[in-house]
């Protein structure tokens, strides 16, 4: 009994090798459309589809391999007699081979480039693959350098195609704007460990376009990242990327709240004043990142005083900078040219909880100035402004409840996810290595009562940026006027859970 190979390819990478190695082992070749023509160009005999169909290729191509014939050769079970009858009877062909992948539909979504036929060919081929192997991937070619596959490797090749077509139809799918929430998890990588070593994790690329994405980031040296790191990198990437590249900065975070951020004209002295005039202690054990290119100098800066932090993720490294850094094997390397001009994305911010989930739109607003709404006697000045909004930004990305103090475009202190946010700004005053006086304060959501701003004004800030909107609005705004502080609200606020 003749055996027969369906061959109908969009990515025709190394089908020609294939199809030959294919005759050579004596399995004949029914061909579609460009995948025929190609084949016959090098010189490979085919049979066209159209003579297995009995039926010419129409309506521009929406209809090829869609047929009785067709798809009766690949489904008739092999093991049962009375399909056997039948398929001889009917003059069936035996086709144990469906080679097959579809129109590139996320690369050129559009009503044309749903495939029809392909999926149909490769579901049925993996329902009966105890018969028939299916490959829809090319790195699989080489399963058929013998001209056959063993029954595991089957299996694994059915499944590889129910995963190609469930993944192709939820492209299209959410192209439609389907309410249903589909998602594709894909290349999952097994972690060290979660958040404890306890428990068992995974990080999954979402083989998105996002430059910025955590799996376009190339290790240099050091530990592979942990379930931790991802989540203080993702932080510190929303935080330099809400600053913007336009001036150097280096944010520093541990468990994934800014703990030393600084602007300022050079790296070195952004790096500087994020360490020490931030929150060095909490800075030990960190996560680094810069929006400018480490040399030398920040190398031997960073390794001074035996500061310890376990990534440092920048635009690049220099060779002299490498060399320094080697001296310290485990620490993380991690390099990302995109990083020099940074950037925000929309995305899904999701969150497992018991009996479902919950999808959110990721807080990546931008406060504009012009929208600013000075509730006070006293105007903020417009360098108070520039530390106010670099404030806003920080405490954007802080845990809630949370109040961070700003001066000079550096964090000075923070006080991070409390309860009730007069103790956020106790936190916050204690923390501070410096006087607060002059300084400005942020908070992510409003304050009910004035002891807030009781607290912070007593310790010397004099200007304060919240959302408002408490019905107890006009005591925090007669505080701040008592004591000629200006006080912004925003209109919005930014919770972090």
């Amino acid at each position: 009994m003749k055996k027969y190979a369906l061959i109908s390819v969009y990515d025709k990478t190394g089908i020609v090798d294939l199809a030959k190695n294919l005759i050579k082992n004596n399995i004949e070749i029914i061909a579609t459309g460009g995948t025929a023509e190609l084949l016959k160009k090098n010189k490979i005999k085919i049979t066209p589809i159209e003579e297995i169909t009995k039926n010419p290729e129409s309506f521009g191509g929406r209809v090829k391999t869609i047929s009785f014939q067709a798809l009766s050769g690949i489904l008739f079970d092999r093991s049962n007699k009375t399909h056997q009858k039948e398929a001889e009877e009917l003059k069936i062909p035996h086709i144990d081979f469906v080679i097959c992948n579809f129109y590139a539909f996320s690369e050129k979504p559009g009503i044309e480039m749903i495939d029809i036929g392909g999926p149909t060919m490769a579901r049925a081929a993996a329902k009966n693959y105890e018969s028939v192997s299916v490959l829809v991937d090319p790195d699989d070619y080489k399963l058929l350098t013998k001209g056959q596959t063993t029954l595991e490797e089957r299996k694994k090749l059915a499944a590889k195609a129910f995963s190609y077509v469930t993944e192709y139809d939820i492209s299209i799918s959410n192209f439609f704007g389907s309410k249903n929430k589909y998602q594709i998890l894909k290349n999952g990588k097994e972690l060290r460990y979660g958040e404890n070593p306890h428990q068992k994790a995974f990080f999954f690329s979402d083989n998105g376009k996002d430059k910025l994405g955590l799996n376009n980031f190339k290790v240099i040296q050091g530990k592979e990242t942990s379930f931790n790191n991802y989540l203080d990198l993702d932080s510190g990437l929303m935080t330099i990327s809400l600053i913007n590249g336009a001036t150097p900065a280096c944010v520093i975070l541990k468990h994934t709240n800014p703990c030393g951020v600084a602007i300022a004209d050079n790296i070195h002295d952004a790096f500087h004043k994020a360490w020490f005039e931030g929150d060095p202690l909490a800075a030990f054990g960190g996560v680094i990142l810069f929006n400018r290119v480490v040399d030398e100098k920040l190398a031997k800066q960073m390794l001074a005083d035996k500061k310890f932090f376990e990534i440092v993720a920048a635009p690049g490294f220099t060779k002299e900078a490498l060399a320094e850094l080697s001296s310290r094997p485990k620490l993380q390397l991690l390099e990302n040219k995109d990083l020099e001009k940074p950037f925000l994305v929309p995305y899904d911010d999701q969150k497992r909880v018991r009996g479902g989930y919950l999808i959110q739109d990721a807080d990546i607003m931008r406060l504009e100035v012009n929208n600013l709404k000075t509730v006070t006697k006293k105007k903020p000045t417009s360098k108070q402004i520039d530390d106010l909004m670099f404030a806003w930004k920080i405490s954007q990305v802080s845990k809630s409840n949370c109040v961070v103090a700003v001066k000079d475009g550096v964090l000075i202190a923070s006080g991070v996810g409390q309860q009730d946010r007069k103790r956020c700004c106790e936190l916050c005053v204690s923390k501070a290595l410096t006087p607060l006086e002059g300084a400005v304060a942020a908070t992510d959501g409003f304050f009910p009562f004035r002891d807030g701003p009781d607290t912070l004004i007593k310790a010397g800030i004099k200007a304060i940026i919240q959302p408002g909107g408490s019905i107890r609005d006009q005591e925090t705004i007669d505080a701040c006027n008592e004591a000629d502080v200006a006080m912004i609200f925003t209109g919005i606020r930014s919770f972090k859970h």
